[in-house]
């Protein structure tokens, strides 16, 4: 009789516990989206999940990555999507010039998408080294994406870079967003 009653407490705390680790994971944790749907880049993405941020690294969990190969822009071939990867970006200069401060490992893909696809990608994991005294208020988060045109002559392919950007104040606490914005 004991483990009749046991038992749905076990189910009940077990249900519970596999919950909060699909809904965001750590309680420390923050939620993000991201999209460079509608730029002028060939090859586009939307990205949403977490972010957990530690000394010396922010995990990052996407929950759903969508690549877009756009119908608008001068190329229309097929296009090999090969890798993407998390990294933080800066700016460095008045002009809005910025670098790739830090990034994670990369991510292979090896897609092949003609414009007008998309392609979804689900639960994927990086981690983005950083220096413990960096200054995240002046940092956001920056997707970049490889790709390649695959009908061109071989002669004139070259390997193409595209960028997926945060906002530029994802870092900087709820009650500085407000004031800044107002």
């Amino acid at each position: 009789m004991k483990y009749k009653f046991a038992l749905p407490i076990a189910f009940f705390l077990l249900g519970a516990s596999m919950t909060y680790a699909q809904s965001g994971g750590d309680p420390g944790s923050k939620a993000f989206h991201f999209s460079s749907r509608g730029t002028a880049f060939g090859v586009q993405g939307e990205f949403e999940g977490t972010y957990l941020i530690h000394d010396d690294s922010i995990e990052v969990s996407v929950t759903k990555a969508t690549i877009y190969v756009s119908e608008n822009c001068p190329y229309q071939g097929r296009r090999s999507v090969n890798e993407l990867r998390f990294g933080l970006a800066t700016e460095t200069s008045s002009d809005g010039r910025w670098k790739i401060e830090s990034a994670g490992q990369s991510l292979t893909l090896g897609l092949v998408m003609s414009p007008k696809e998309e392609y979804a990608l689900f639960n994927l994991y990086f981690l983005i080294p950083k220096e413990a005294s960096i200054d995240l208020t002046k940092d956001w988060f920056v997707v970049e994406i490889q790709t390649d045109p695959l009908d061109i002559p071989q002669e004139k392919n070259k390997r193409g870079y595209v960028y997926a950007f945060s906002c530029k104040d994802m870092f900087l606490p709820p009650d500085s967003k407000k004031s800044k914005h107002k």
